[in-house]
């Protein structure tokens, strides 16, 4: 079995959906989430993405068994930011404060 997260894509979805039961594999959908009866490469998905022409998308692993199809960002180009003590993560602002604990400790 493989789970496969299409990041809120409704598109890409409907689309994987489509192209996974035309290779023959038996497909549950719950909104954005697809789940396939058998075990999936991600190198087929990649084929997915390459056949529909999704150049800026990647099928990252998740975690073994699950995949997220979607583009990735760099985190400040979302506008968040990461302490380089102990990695904790948030806007700028709040990362700012938060480094202060550790100078306190």
């Amino acid at each position: 079995m493989t789970i496969i997260d299409c990041a809120q894509n409704d598109e890409i979805t409907k689309e994987l959906n489509e192209f996974l039961q035309n290779k023959n594999h038996i497909v549950t959908q719950e909104n954005d989430i697809i789940t396939t009866d058998k075990k999936i490469s991600q190198n087929l998905l990649e084929q997915f993405l390459k056949e529909t022409d999704r150049p800026r998308h990647k099928v990252l692993l998740s975690e073994p068994g699950t995949f997220v199809i979607a583009i990735p960002v760099k985190m400040e180009d979302i506008g968040l930011e990461s302490c380089e003590f102990c990695g904790y993560t948030a806007h700028s602002e709040l990362v700012n404060v938060h480094r202060r604990t550790h100078q306190g400790l």
